[in-house]
């Protein structure tokens, strides 16, 4: 018998396969392609957290209509804010979080971002200028938010 799942469990559990991936190929010395899947794992985290804590929806975007491939919130103006890849999901979510609960996850995404420079097109080339250094504060990153994720799931809080 399948199981199905809410949007946010789907984002949650590709969170946790990215970031399994990525490991095993950082251990592997597959640099380009842990990098890419530690991005993935980072970007599905915060699409799960913006679904269950920031009143993101996956809604159709139009009355009648199929139901969104990308997390969305209203806009001021009116216009839906949809919430794609990196790096604009990291930066967009720290807007979201300041002032509300989340305190932690907003010092996280308003500190340095260490996927300012990542792209999903990588995944065509890789990354050529990917240093040990930035591959090193991307990794941590995704530690810390996919820790912060698997906490707000635990306890139901956004820290």
């Amino acid at each position: 018998m399948s199981q199905t799942f809410s949007h946010e469990q789907h984002y949650a559990r590709a969170a946790r396969r990215h970031y399994e991936d990525a490991t095993y190929l950082h251990d592997d010395a597959r640099l380009p392609n842990a990098d890419h899947h530690y991005g993935f794992a980072v970007e599905c985290a915060l699409k799960s957290l913006l679904l269950r804590y920031l009143s993101a929806t996956m809604a159709p975007l139009k009355p009648g209509g199929k139901p969104s491939l990308w997390p969305w919130t209203p806009g001021a103006s009116g216009k839906p804010q949809k919430y794609g890849h990196l790096p604009e999901i990291w930066s967009d979510v720290a807007m979201l979080v300041r002032g509300r609960s989340g305190s932690t996850l907003a010092a996280v995404l308003t500190s340095t971002d260490p996927f300012a420079t990542w792209d999903v097109a990588d995944r065509y080339h890789g990354a050529p200028s990917l240093s040990t250094h930035t591959m090193k504060e991307r990794k941590e990153a995704a530690i810390r938010i996919l820790t912060l994720h698997e906490q707000a799931i635990i306890t139901g809080i956004l820290r």
